[in-house]
């Protein structure tokens, strides 16, 4: 029985990887102010392993997504795969914590609190990458703060709508 389980599980996660690899392929094409900055579609197939098969197996499912994306678009180990994976694994480990709290927090309100974390944690890192000699309480950089963060909760309810839709229990 463990065997059938198993299979299922691995056809799933070769499911959920290849949607998500299609999913962020696809965004990568779209132009965008930035190379980091995208809606996250691809956070729909790690939302659906977490609320499937766990914290491990939506982290599993990023993970790979990140590495094969960035080996194709050739973008291993630079700037742009550093702000995906720690962004990432910090937004998984948000949904993790309020996935465990699933009756208070619908599907939608927790992608949304991952997408806000997610675009805090690519601010954190593109400062210390690129901008730590620049003063962030200047107005310019607190409206694109703003508007940047505006851009991940309307990002996360997105992703969250199109995952609530798998109605996965």
């Amino acid at each position: 029985m463990e065997n059938k389980y198993e299979k299922k599980k691995m056809a799933y996660q070769i499911t959920l990887i290849l949607m998500a690899l299609y999913f962020s392929l696809m965004e990568s094409i779209i132009p965008k102010p930035f190379p980091w900055m995208r809606i996250g579609l691809s956070n729909i197939s790690t939302i659906i392993g977490m609320k499937k098969f766990g914290f491990k197996f939506g982290l599993e499912i990023l993970v790979l997504r990140i590495l094969v994306t960035s080996i194709m678009l050739g973008t291993f180990l630079s700037p742009t795969f550093i702000i995906s994976i720690l962004s990432g694994v910090v937004s998984v480990g948000v949904m993790g914590i309020f996935m465990k709290y699933q009756k208070s927090f619908s599907t939608i309100a927790i992608s949304t609190i991952a997408g806000i974390s997610h675009n805090m944690m690519q601010l954190l890192v593109v400062y210390y990458l690129f901008f730590k000699n620049i003063d962030i309480m200047e107005r310019g950089i607190l409206i694109f703060i703003f508007f940047f963060l505006l851009f991940g909760t309307i990002s996360g309810l997105v992703v969250g709508v199109f995952a609530e839709k798998f109605r996965i229990k």
